[in-house]
């Protein structure tokens, strides 16, 4: 412990008097200490006063977006809240450090304290996945794809992934994405009456396309995905197995959800969606050694990785992001963070009962994770999901539009939106306040006058009764 630096010069001094030779060297120590944090924590300190002097309108605009977060409800699912630990790291300044490669063999100098940052930040990792191997080093999940496409794949090889029309990720294979332009990527599809992963179809489909590499994890899917039987099927056609679990990857590492790390090859995940820094993370489990040759000589698959990061992929590493992850994956190992999964999965399924008892049409009937579809043209005529996007917005309730399994309607307007619970649950709500959540959305999406797909008026003193509604619950709940 430091001692107080308000404490009386005189008394300090009687008690440096008292203590042993021994005892002496320590407290030097801890003063030399405690003057080193005191200017590192100087340097960063009053941040946010620089910026107000110094870009007073970037300043305002970061204000407009705290009073939004504050006073609207943020369910979009593909978002979270990271802690202040983890902004602080973001801000700090081994953002400035450039060093190429990975820690022991980097390209510049002066890199014994990032390639600790960085160690520690992939021991976490794994330890928070019960992994073998982590690489922090990706700028984003998508990114964090691509490295494992790039360190498995030849222009043209065939990749089997779920559309996106059916709730795949683009990064798997849209045709205007990195993967749909360089690769041969065949879809699969969901059951078109229940709207669930079709194993023995996407097995068949398997056999039939010989894929060189398995793509499974969604961005809007609501039920549990069983990594085992898709590693069955790409073991059975000799395909590479990727999970891209951004979306349940805190469920995951809560065990709220079955991992994927021992079933597939690789696993990948952006990092803020579980709640941390933006960024990426390629993990893996007991394939971590497995052989792959490269120009005819055998290589470990996570060697692969690394090479593909860098010079494959990726330049410089963002330390400051990566110090982030560190704190992150701490975090992570909490009981309060693993309670709050379980919680935010409670929190979905709750908001999902409340939906489907008002009349929505909740796609397979509920969920299994944070998540929760509707087709919102099933409860009004000429509704879309573009316009219950909007209209909601400007209530103050934020959940984006979705093109729903087999819809009728283009991608741009959808008959779906997708809600999420893991913001409103970090903030303290639960049951209850998923039942008034619930209210609100019906009453706006009842009340709004469809004038076209993309077209509507919302009666004003209502959208301002709304807003203040939402403003109330949300002052209940500040942000943590």
């Amino acid at each position: 412990m430091l001692l107080d630096k308000h404490s009386d010069k005189k008394h300090r001094g009687e008690g440096l008097n008292a203590l042993k030779n021994s005892d002496k060297k320590i407290y030097e120590l801890m003063r030399k200490e405690s003057k080193r944090l005191g200017v590192c924590e100087e340097y960063h300190a009053g941040q946010f006063g620089d910026l107000k002097e110094a870009d007073r309108q970037v300043y305002k605009l970061i204000t407009k977006e705290y009073e939004r977060l504050q006073n609207t409800l943020q369910l979009i699912a593909a978002e979270n809240q990271c802690s202040r630990a983890v902004l602080a790291a973001l801000g700090s300044l081994v953002q400035n450090k450039t060093a190429e490669g990975f820690p022991g063999a980097r390209l510049h100098g002066g890199c014994e304290v990032v390639d600790r940052i960085e160690q520690l930040a992939a021991a976490r990792a794994k330890q928070a996945f019960c992994a073998q191997y982590a690489n922090v080093q990706p700028h984003s999940g998508t990114q964090a794809n691509q490295i494992v496409l790039t360190a498995l794949l030849e222009r043209g090889d065939k990749i089997l992934s779920m559309g996106t029309d059916q709730g795949g990720h683009y990064s798997h294979g849209m045709k205007e994405s990195f993967t749909g332009k360089f690769f041969d990527v065949e879809n699969y599809y969901l059951n078109k009456q229940t709207f669930l992963l079709d194993y023995d179809a996407i097995r068949q489909q398997a056999i039939k396309v010989k894929p060189k590499l398995i793509i499974c994890g969604a961005s809007a899917y609501a039920r549990t995905i069983d990594f085992k039987k898709f590693r069955e099927i790409a073991d059975e056609v000799g395909a590479y197995l990727l999970a891209d679990v951004s979306h349940i990857s805190g469920l995951i590492i809560a065990g709220a959800h079955p991992s994927p790390v021992d079933c597939a090859h690789f696993t990948t995940t952006s990092t803020y969606k579980p709640g941390g820094p933006r960024g990426g993370v390629v993990i893996m489990g007991r394939d971590r050694d497995r052989q792959i040759k490269v120009n005819g000589k055998n290589t470990a698959l996570w060697e692969r990785i690394q090479k593909m990061t860098f010079p494959g992929v990726q330049g410089t590493p963002y330390f400051n992001h990566i110090a982030a992850k560190a704190v992150f994956f701490k975090e992570t190992l909490s009981d309060e963070y693993k309670a709050r999964q379980f919680k935010t999965k409670e929190n979905a399924k709750w908001l999902a009962i409340d939906l489907l008892d008002l009349g929505y049409d909740v796609l397979t009937g509920g969920t299994d994770n944070h998540m929760v579809l509707i087709n919102v043209g099933n409860l009004r005529k000429g509704l879309t999901g573009l316009v219950a996007q909007k209209c909601l917005e400007e209530c103050g309730i934020i959940v984006n539009m979705n093109q729903l399994p087999y819809d009728e309607k283009p991608a741009m307007v959808g008959s779906g939106i997708r809600l999420g619970t893991p913001v409103v649950t970090k903030n303290g709500m639960g049951n209850k306040e998923m039942d008034g959540i619930s209210g609100l959305i019906d009453a706006v999406l009842k009340e709004v006058k469809i004038i076209g797909d993309s077209e509507y008026k919302i009666d004003g003193s209502f959208k301002e009764q709304m807003k203040n509604k939402v403003k109330e619950l949300c002052g209940k709940f500040p942000m943590r």
